[in-house]
C-alpha cells in the first residue's frame, strides 16, 4: 500500500485529472461515430442516443456505490476496480455486434468510469483545506478540460482511420495506461483508523447526516442545476450550431473546443484570484458573471440580433465562468463532509446527475429553438445563485472555514 499523503502535488493532480477525464472521453470520443453505429447495428438515431442515457444512468449508479467502498477500505482500492470495469466496458463496447450488448458495456463502463468522479474529490478533501481544494479543483479542472476539447477530434481521427469499434479499443487503451499509472502514484490518502465499517446502519446514517445538513444539500443542488445546464449545452448546441446556422460538424468541434479552453483560461483566473479571496467570493463572482452573459445572450435572441459568431461567443464566455464557479462550490460542499468524504463525494455526484438527468429530460420535452440554450442557462444559474446565497447565509455551525 502507498504512504498516505499530507499534501497534494501537480503530479498527483493531473493523475486524478486523467482519471475525471475518463467520464468526459467516454461520452465525447464517439460522438462522430453516431452515423455509422445507427447504421451497422441498423438502429435508429434514438436508439444510439440510448447509449448515452445508459451511460449517465451507470454514472448515477456507480457514484453511489463507490461512497461507502471509499469510506470502508480507503481511496486506492476502489480506484483500481473502477478502472478494471471501464477497461472491461470498453473491451465489450469494441467487441459489440448488437444494440443490446452495446447497452450493457456501456453500463459497465460508466460503473468504473464512476471511481473516477468520485475518488478524486474524495483524495482532494482528505488532503486539503477549503481554500487548498479550491486551488486544486481548479488546477484539476484545467487538466480535465483537455479531453472535451481533443475527444470529438480524436473519435474523428480514428474514425477515418477505421471502424467505430476503434474508438472503443483506444478507449480500452485509455484504461489500461490509466490502471498502470495508478498502480505506481495513485497514494493511500485515508488513514485505517479513519476507515467505517460497511453496514446498513451506518451508511444510512452518514447519507441523513448529509442530507440533513442544510449547506451541504443546498450546495449539492446549486451544482446540480449547474451541470444540468452543461448537459443542456451539450445536448441542445448541435441543433443550434449545425442545424440552425448550418456550420459543418468541424465548425461546430471548434466552437465546443472553444468553450472548454474558455474555462482552462477562467480556471487560471480563478487560481489568481484565490490568492487573494476566498472561495465564496469568487464563487459568486462567477455565478454573476455566468447571469449576467446569459441574460445578454437571451436578449440577443429576443431581439432577432443572434448571429452565428455572436451566439457562440455569448455562449462561450458564459461556460467559461464554470471555471471559476465548479472548483469552488465542490471544495465549499466538500468541506463540510471531511469526516465521510467517500460518501459525501458519491452522493454529491448521484444528486448532481439524477437533477442534472431530470432537467434535461423536462428542457427536451419542448421543441428546440434558439431560445432553449439561454432561457435555460438563465434559468438554470439564478437558481443555483439563489441556493447559494441562501446557504451561505444559513445559520448554522461549521468546523470549516469558507
Amino acid at each position: 500500500m502507498k504512504p498516505t499523503i499530507t499534501t497534494i502535488s501537480l503530479k498527483l493532480i493531473v493523475l486524478l485529472a486523467s482519471l475525471n477525464a475518463l467520464v468526459a472521453a467516454a461520452i465525447d470520443m464517439y460522438l462522430p461515430a453516431f452515423p455509422v453505429i445507427g447504421i451497422d447495428l441498423n438502429i435508429s438515431a434514438g436508439q444510439v442516443q440510448q447509449t448515452i442515457t445508459i451511460f449517465l444512468l451507470g454514472l448515477a449508479v456507480g457514484q453511489g456505490l463507490y461512497g461507502p467502498l471509499l469510506d470502508r477500505y480507503g481511496r486506492r482500492k476502489p480506484m483500481l476496480v473502477g478502472i478494471s470495469l471501464f477497461t472491461l466496458g470498453s473491451l465489450l463496447a469494441a467487441l459489440a455486434h448488437s444494440f443490446e450488448m452495446l447497452l450493457v458495456a456501456r453500463f459497465i463502463q460508466a460503473l468504473g468510469a464512476a471511481a473516477g468522479s468520485v475518488t478524486p474529490r474524495a483524495i482532494i478533501a482528505d488532503t486539503c483545506d477549503v481554500p487548498d481544494a479550491a486551488r486544486a479543483f481548479s488546477m484539476l479542472m484545467q487538466v480535465m478540460m483537455i479531453a472535451p476539447i481533443t475527444a470529438p477530434i480524436i473519435g474523428s481521427v480514428v474514425l477515418f482511420l477505421g471502424p467505430w469499434q476503434l474508438i472503443f479499443w483506444v478507449l480500452v487503451a485509455a484504461g489500461a495506461v490509466a490502471g498502470l499509472f495508478s498502480l505506481k502514484l495513485l497514494p493511500e490518502t485515508l488513514a485505517p483508523e479513519k476507515r467505517i465499517p460497511i453496514s446498513a446502519r451506518n451508511i444510512s446514517s452518514n447519507y441523513f447526516k448529509l442530507l440533513s445538513h442544510p449547506r451541504y444539500l443546498l450546495y449539492t443542488l446549486a451544482s446540480g442545476f449547474l451541470v444540468g445546464g452543461l448537459f443542456t449545452y451539450i445536448s441542445n448546441s448541435p441543433f443550434v450550431f449545425i442545424e440552425h446556422f448550418g456550420l459543418s460538424p468541424a465548425h461546430y468541434s471548434l466552437i465546443f473546443g472553444a468553450s472548454a479552453c474558455g474555462m482552462i483560461v477562467s480556471s487560471q483566473i480563478n487560481l489568481r484570484l484565490l490568492r487573494r479571496r476566498k472561495p465564496l467570493y469568487v464563487l459568486f463572482l462567477g455565478l454573476i458573471g455566468f447571469i449576467s452573459l446569459a441574460s445578454l445572450l437571451t436578449v440577443l435572441v429576443f431581439f432577432n440580433a443572434a448571429q452565428a459568431w455572436s451566439y457562440a461567443v455569448l455562449l462561450g464566455l458564459c461556460l467559461s465562468m464554470l471555471g471559476m464557479i465548479t472548483g469552488n462550490l465542490t471544495a465549499v460542499t466538500m468541506g463540510y463532509a471531511r469526516d465521510f468524504a467517500g460518501i459525501a463525494s458519491s452522493l454529491m455526484g448521484v444528486m448532481q446527475f439524477l437533477l442534472a438527468g431530470v432537467l434535461g429530460f423536462i428542457i427536451n420535452l419542448a421543441p428546440t429553438t434558439l431560445y432553449t440554450l439561454p432561457l435555460s442557462l438563465l434559468g438554470f444559474s439564478s437558481t443555483a445563485l439563489v441556493l447559494c446565497y441562501v446557504a451561505t447565509h444559513a445559520s448554522i455551525p461549521s468546523r470549516q472555514t469558507d
